[in-house]
């Protein structure tokens, strides 16, 4: 018989032993270990493929739009709804404003490592709801999933380039928008929050309305459950419907970006395919299977006569906004049927996260309603198997391709940036291709690097140095150096190797170097420095304090970059060789801000958040299994869990 167990008397059952249990205390760790090992693998790829050289759209959207009218005290709040394209990225703006406003200069990198931070801890957020839903041994069945889709390479894109920020905050404020107003009482104070989220999706992406469409789909399908009661979920459907149409409504048409649309039927449907067979993306004809979990826990979710189905609900609203995200998508870039770049893949790979879930699901709470358990089996390997081939053809070839083209291109777009500083010559930014340079229009380029609001703020990778002058009593020469490649003629060093040889000790000394209007300096430093006689320091003139160069490892026949605190005031920089076999170089040092040292130092520590996190997944796998006995694997122990939380009534089936 079928016995209905309020939430309350659930509770008291399970008792305090439950509730202690499965509290925030035991979503915790998980939480924090998915947070940790996500981080440190975005920050893997932001140290190795990463540049503070801003691109593309940042020029426009951030410089012009934005940095220059503020400094020039023009900039209004109208200015930061403006369209960028189609979308109206209000939140990146003033993201991005406050980044260079606290920084004191324009990084992009600084932009990436944020967003790594604020997405990683976001979905870590996504996964501890979920789990707090469905119950806490779902962790070890989504917390892989939820790994794979922050650190794979395959939304390379988004990782990589700060201005992306817009596709986080659209994500994020969607699973709120589903999780808020898709699950709240309506005109509940959740209910209200979840309107705010829905509300700020507007202003992220220009399809970041859907997440409303998603929830009014949702609502239909508790219509389909419930037709009586059609008059609680008017509030709903009704505000949906408003922030749908005021969507539609503030969309900008781009003419320009009709050729990226699909053309013809055909182009659509296998633009959605890629989509919806994530992550065989290369294998459309995968999408029916893809979505097959989904389809049968619907199924189950619409015929089921309980009402409280949480996880359930929140499952079905989030696969809705993917799939609406994959339609427009498809619509609007699908031209010639080809996969979508990069960074739209960072709203599909949610589709597999959703299918665990799902499969989760229909294999445990409700694997009664499966005639053909053993098929269900069968087709759940070989679910996985057709997603593990998916990864690593997916992202082997960005891997192995795209990753190595984007870091060579970064490193042409820094040192064409760099020689037109030196110059302000404009012809050696002719002739390059346009992925080889920061911005395609050469002519905007160049106003503005020479325009003075952006130049002074332009980061550490290619801004003006401090000028160094030499004394002229010493005995370091200019290039004195024997690298690997040789420097560009632009780029200024001194150092202590001479093929003719010199007297030892070898010795700099600079004239006075005005103060840093930044709070660190950053000196690329190349040879043997470290090593006994040789010494680097920067001395400050008024209080005669001295700062060492120190490097980390030793550079060798390569440029190593070295962070420290500026002086105080003017400062020179003396040097010292007194080897006869060893040498070292140095060029001249650039201003960097607060948060880019931050962030330097942030992504290089990328390993240590991998342990850390590591560390937290071990002892939860740990904690996990030893508190089987004290929770029960019988069904009764699911419910205890899951009441315990205080999140869900149950109904179960009782023989």
């Amino acid at each position: 018989m079928n016995i209905v167990v309020p939430s309350s008397k659930v509770v008291a059952v399970a008792g305090k032993a439950g509730t202690a249990k499965t509290g925030w205390r035991v979503h915790l760790c998980w939480a924090v270990s998915l947070f940790l090992v996500s981080l440190g693998g975005k920050l893997w790829y932001i140290l190795h493929y990463g540049s503070s050289l801003p691109y593309y759209d940042q020029w426009d959207g951030e410089a012009v739009d934005m940095y220059i009218p503020y400094f020039e005290h023009q900039l209004s709040l109208a200015n930061l709804f403006t369209a960028h394209n189609e979308h109206r990225v209000f939140f990146t703006r003033i993201y991005d404003l406050a980044l260079l406003l606290l920084n004191g200069q324009w990084d992009n990198l600084v932009q990436t490592v944020c967003n790594a931070i604020i997405y990683t801890a976001g979905i870590a957020g996504f996964g501890w709801l979920m789990a707090g839903l469905i119950g806490k041994r779902i962790w070890p069945v989504i917390w892989l999933p939820l790994v794979l889709i922050l650190v794979l390479p395959f939304a390379y894109e988004n990782t990589l380039w700060g201005f992306q920020s817009s596709f986080y905050f659209m994500a994020l404020f969607s699973l709120l928008t589903v999780w808020l107003l898709g699950m709240s009482e309506p005109k509940s104070s959740r209910w209200r929050l979840g309107l705010m989220a829905a509300g700020a999706t507007l202003f992220t992406v220009a399809s970041g309305f859907l997440a409303a469409v998603a929830v009014a789909t949702l609502v239909m399908l508790d219509l389909l459950k419930d037709r009586r009661n059609w008059r609680q979920y008017v509030p709903t459907l009704g505000a949906c419907a408003v922030l749908a149409i005021i969507g539609i409504m503030i969309k900008v048409d781009v003419p320009r970006h009709h050729q990226l649309a699909a053309h013809s039927l055909g182009e659509f449907l296998n633009a959605l395919a890629t989509q919806l067979a994530w992550p065989c993306a290369f294998q459309p004809w995968v999408a029916p299977i893809n979505l097959l979990p989904i389809g049968v826990l619907a199924w189950i979710y619409i015929r089921s006569d309980h009402r409280e189905m949480l996880a359930e609900r929140m499952i079905l609203g989030v696969g809705c906004w993917v799939i609406l995200q994959a339609v427009a998508g498809a619509y609007a870039r699908g031209s010639k049927g080809q996969i979508l770049a990069s960074r739209y893949m960072e709203l599909s790979c949610f589709l597999m996260v959703l299918n665990c879930m799902c499969i989760y699901l229909l294999l445990t709470r409700h694997r009664r309603h499966l005639k053909f358990p053993r098929i269900c089996y069968l087709s759940t390997a070989g679910w996985l198997v057709c997603c593990l081939f998916g990864l690593w053809s997916l992202n082997g070839f960005i891997a192995k391709s795209v990753l190595t083209s984007v870091q060579f291109s970064a490193k042409a777009r820094e040192e064409a940036t760099r020689a037109f500083m030196a110059t302000n010559d404009e012809h050696v930014l002719n002739d390059k291709e346009p992925l080889l340079l920061p911005f395609p229009y050469v002519p905007m380029l160049v106003f503005l690097l020479r325009e003075n609001d952006v130049r002074s703020r332009l980061p550490t990778c290619v801004r003006d140095p401090l000028k160094v002058l030499d004394k002229g009593d010493g005995t370091f020469v200019h290039n004195g150096w024997k690298l690997a490649e040789p420097d560009a003629p632009t780029e200024r060093s001194w150092g202590s190797y001479s093929v003719a040889g010199a007297n030892v000790p070898r010795s700099f000394k600079s004239l006075p170097i005005k103060k840093s209007t930044l709070s660190y300096l950053e000196i690329p430093v190349a040879g043997d420095l470290g090593e006994a006689g040789l010494s680097l320091q920067l001395v400050d003139m008024a209080s005669g304090k001295t700062i060492d160069i120190k490097p980390t490892r030793k550079a060798g026949g390569r440029w190593l970059n070295i962070q420290v605190a500026a002086p105080d005031g003017e400062f020179e920089i003396v040097a010292r060789d007194e080897s006869e076999t060893k040498w070292f170089a140095f060029k001249e040092p650039r201003e960097m801000g607060r948060f880019s040292y931050l962030a330097t130092k942030v992504s290089a520590a990328w390993g240590y958040f991998v342990i850390a996190g590591l560390a937290c997944l071990i002892f939860s796998l740990v904690k996990l299994f030893a508190d089987r006995t004290l929770i029960g694997t019988s069904p009764d122990g699911e419910l205890r869990e899951r009441a315990g939380s205080g999140l869900v009534s149950y109904t179960e089936r009782q023989n």
